[in-house]
């Protein structure tokens, strides 16, 4: 499938972030087997901050952002933001969890991170 998107003439930042959601599901398929879970969900997190931090440095993302500020960008950048406090906040969590500490939070915010770096992955396809 990334083979044919990127034939498909997709840069390299979104087959990018398209292997990071793929990790994200796949890393939520296998939740109960920390083995798994717990490299898969943190290659994802690297992925997404080596985007981010490839944004900002070569495209300077903020200035660019506010040359295309419209409705649109301002959902997307709400949610990336969110995106970004979520990873921190299952990160946390998932630590307690792995260390034998139960985290109710876990479950519940990774059901909204899931969804919101979904989002994210849209609406980029959206602003650029």
């Amino acid at each position: 499938m990334l083979l044919t998107l990127a034939i498909a003439g997709l840069s390299g930042l979104k087959l990018l972030s398209l292997v990071a959601c793929e990790l994200i599901l796949c890393g939520v398929a296998v939740r109960r087997r920390k083995w798994l879970h717990i490299p898969l969900m943190l290659m994802a997190f690297a992925i997404d901050l080596g985007i981010v931090i490839d944004i900002e440095v070569t495209r300077g993302a903020i200035a660019a952002a506010r040359a295309k500020m419209g409705p649109l960008m301002i959902v997307h950048i709400c949610i990336s933001t969110v995106v970004l406090i979520l990873y921190a906040v299952q990160i946390v969590t998932g630590i307690q969890n792995a260390r034998g500490k139960r985290s109710r939070w876990h479950k519940t915010t990774g059901i909204s991170f899931v969804v919101m770096r979904f989002g994210n992955l849209v609406t980029s396809f959206m602003v650029t």
